[in-house]
């Protein structure tokens, strides 16, 4: 058996699919490119995925993750190519690894992940929000209400933020997005708004996920990369 994971891409109106219909999705695409892949036992088998954190809907992504396990396989190149072939628009495998059998699933080892935000081209503020935000994110706390299945948790985002960068009308943000700690671009707009005296809409933020990331130790420093890195430049030290 071969442990294989899986980047992709989702880009153009698919963004709008919900992240269970991107799992029907993939398990349809499965099939029909004939791979071996294996399933649960049980009464009702069926496909052993795993993904690594659902993107919201209405958002795109160059970089999700899928784990699977196939039975036989010849290459990993044949799996991307097989799986690519009968794909619709909107969705596309980038890159897949073969993993060590003990590797653990994204989902439970992811980190962090980088968005390029900006706002949708009609609900564009009337003020400069650039230089708003520049000046909202060096306040040493930025407090927030976050809802959690028990309830509601009051939060400080400033140590969730791992890194950012500011273009001429759009955001590069690094944030946390384990399985302990997330921090959702929406929750840190809606409290920079608030900070101003004005109400956000989520839906004004066009929202790309860049890629999603895990860490790693080095010494006394610690290091995140995606999980399918290209190279040791795509490296971010966090500490150290």
């Amino acid at each position: 058996m071969h442990k294989l994971r899986l980047k992709f891409s989702k880009n153009g109106p698919i963004k709008f699919i919900g992240h269970l219909d991107v799992m029907r999705y993939f398990q349809k695409a499965i099939r029909r490119a004939g791979i071996d892949i294996k399933y649960s036992e049980g009464f009702s088998p069926h496909q052993v995925l795993s993904f690594a954190q659902p993107l919201s809907v209405g958002s795109t992504s160059d970089g999700e993750y899928l784990d699977m396990t196939v039975n036989s396989m010849s290459s990993v190149e044949d799996i991307m190519d097989g799986l690519n072939s009968v794909m619709n628009e909107g969705i596309k495998i980038v890159a897949i690894a073969e993993l060590d059998e003990r590797e653990e699933k994204a989902m439970t080892t992811s980190y962090a992940a980088k968005y390029h935000l900006k706002f949708r081209e009609n609900s564009k503020p009337d003020f400069d929000w650039v230089s708003e935000m520049k000046s909202y994110l060096e306040k040493e706390t930025l407090p927030a209400v976050k809802k959690t299945k028990s309830g509601e948790k009051e939060i400080d985002m400033k140590p969730m933020i791992l890194n950012y960068e500011f273009g001429e009308d759009y955001l590069d943000i690094l944030l946390m997005m384990s399985s302990k700690v997330t921090l959702k671009p929406t929750l840190l707009f809606e409290y920079f708004y608030k900070s101003l005296g004005k109400e956000f809409n989520t839906v004004w933020l066009d929202i790309h996920r860049v890629d999603i990331y895990r860490d790693f130790q080095e010494g006394d420093k610690t290091y995140i990369e995606p999980f399918i890195a290209g190279d040791t430049d795509e490296r971010i030290y966090i500490n150290g």
